[in-house]
C-alpha cells in the first residue's frame, strides 16, 4: 500500500504547491520520483522524528501541509509529547503516514513494532485516523487525509 500512497501523493503535490513530504530517514526508493520532481519539497530530516514533527508544526502554521513519513512506532513514539501537545491540543494540521502496522517490521526487532499504536492514537479526538485495508479505501480518503483542516494520521500496511 506504500506504493499506492506515493502514487497518490504524487498526484497531489502536483496540483497543489502546498503539500510538503519530510521523511524519517527512510523511503528512498518510493520516494524517488517526487524527490527528483518536488526537490525542494521532499525533505529527509534523518533519524530524528522530534523534529520532523517540529518542523511539520512551522509548516503548516505558515499554511503548508506537512506530511510526516516513517515507520510508524518511529513516527509515534519517538516525538509523542510534540504529538500530544501541538497536534491532539493545539490542532494543527499536520499529516502523519505510518509505514507497516503491528509486527509488519517483525524481522527488524522490537523497535520496529506498533501493536499499541491503535489503542493510543483513539484517545486522541482531535486527530483524523485513517485505517485503509487495501487501495481502494486508501484512494477513497486520500483528499480527506490531506485537505482537511485538522491533524490526521495514516496508517499503511508494509
Amino acid at each position: 500500500m506504500r506504493f499506492e500512497f506515493v502514487n497518490a501523493l504524487e498526484k497531489e503535490m502536483r496540483k497543489n504547491s502546498a503539500i510538503t513530504v519530510l521523511l524519517g530517514d527512510l523511503g528512498f526508493g518510493i520516494f524517488d520520483k517526487i524527490r527528483a520532481e518536488f526537490p525542494e519539497r521532499c525533505i529527509n530530516v534523518g533519524s530524528s522524528e522530534q523534529l520532523m514533527i517540529g518542523m511539520a508544526t512551522g509548516m503548516a502554521l505558515e499554511g503548508k501541509i506537512p506530511v510526516c513519513y516513517s515507520i510508524s512506532s518511529f513516527l509515534i513514539y519517538r516525538p509523542f509529547e510534540f504529538i500530544r501537545n501541538y497536534l491532539e491540543h493545539e490542532g494543527i494540521p499536520v499529516k502523519l503516514v505510518g509505514s507497516g502496522r503491528d509486527f509488519d517490521y517483525g524481522e527488524a526487532g522490537f523497535t520496529h513494532h506498533s501493536p499499541e499504536i491503535p489503542s493510543i492514537l483513539k484517545n486522541f479526538a482531535n486527530i483524523d485516523l485513517y485505517w485503509p485495508e487495501d487501495k481502494i479505501e486508501l484512494n477513497e480518503s486520500i483528499e480527506q487525509f490531506l485537505y482537511s483542516d485538522k491533524p490526521a494520521f495514516l496508517s499503511l500496511k508494509r
